[in-house]
C-alpha cells in the first residue's frame, strides 16, 4: 500500500491549465518547442528524466533571452502553483548531450531548486527591464503582477534543509533567491518589516545571494555603502 504521506501536497495540474486559454497565448517558438501545457505537465512526469528536459524547454521557450512572452506569465503561475508537489523534489538534469560532452557531467538538483531558481532570476530580470524591455512591456508586466504569488510560494521553503526541516538545502537558497528579488517590489512593500531581518542577514553574510540581498535593502531606500 503506498504511503499517504507521498500524495500530501499534490495538487490537480489539469485543474490548474484551465485558468488559461493556450490558444490565445504563445512562446517563443510555437513551430519547434512543445505546448506551454505539454510543458507544464511534463514537469510532474513520472520519469526524472523527462521532468529534466521540460525544464529545460520551459525555460528555453518562455524566457528566451531574457524576452518575457504572452505565455510566460501564465506557465510561471502554474509552477508557483506547483511547488509543493511532491514530484518536485525529484532530482534531474538539464543538459542535452553536447553540453555534456563541452561541460561534463551534470550534477542532479532538485527540480524544486531550478524551478524557484527561474522564478527569482527571472523577477530580477524582469525588473531591469522594466524601463527597456526586451519584447512587449504589457508581457513583462503580467508576469511581475504575479509577484505577491511568487513570494507565497517561495516562503514555506526558506527553512528546507535547515534545523532538521524537511528538504534540500538546494531549495531553501533557491526559495530565498526569489523571495529577494520579490521584496524589491514595491507591491508587496507592507510585508517588508516581516523580511526584513532575513533579508538583513544575507546581506551580511558569505551566501550566494548575499548581493541580490543587497539590492533589495537598497530599493528599500537603506543604506548599501558599508555593505558594499
Amino acid at each position: 500500500m503506498s504511503d499517504d504521506r507521498e500524495y500530501e501536497g499534490r495538487v490537480e495540474p489539469q485543474d490548474l491549465l484551465l485558468r488559461t486559454d493556450w490558444n490565445a497565448v504563445e512562446h517563443c517558438c510555437p513551430d519547434v518547442a512543445p505546448a506551454t501545457p505539454v510543458m507544464l505537465l511534463e514537469l510532474l512526469d513520472d520519469d526524472p528524466a523527462v521532468q529534466g528536459w521540460a525544464f529545460r524547454a520551459l525555460v528555453e521557450a518562455h524566457t528566451r533571452q531574457q524576452v518575457f512572452y504572452t505565455a510566460t506569465a501564465p506557465a510561471a503561475r502554474f509552477v508557483a502553483a506547483v511547488l509543493g508537489d511532491p514530484r518536485t523534489l525529484r532530482l534531474v538534469t538539464d543538459r542535452c548531450v553536447q553540453e555534456e560532452i563541452d561541460l561534463g557531467p551534470q550534477k542532479p538538483f532538485p527540480l524544486r531548486a531550478g524551478l524557484l531558481a527561474w522564478l527569482g532570476d527571472s523577477v530580477v530580470e524582469a525588473i531591469a527591464q522594466r524601463q527597456r524591455p526586451y519584447g512587449e512591456a504589457e508581457d513583462l508586466e503580467a508576469f511581475l503582477d504575479l509577484a505577491p504569488e511568487f513570494l507565497a510560494a517561495a516562503r514555506p521553503f526558506l527553512d528546507a534543509g535547515a534545523g532538521g526541516a524537511p528538504g534540500p538545502a538546494e531549495v531553501r537558497e533557491a526559495a530565498l533567491g526569489l523571495v529577494l528579488a520579490v521584496l524589491r517590489l514595491p507591491s508587496p512593500a507592507d510585508r517588508i518589516p516581516g523580511h526584513r531581518d532575513l533579508v538583513r542577514a544575507t546581506a551580511l553574510g558569505d551566501g550566494p545571494h548575499r548581493l541580490r540581498a543587497i539590492d533589495t535593502l537598497s530599493a528599500w531606500g537603506e543604506e548599501v555603502a558599508h555593505l558594499l
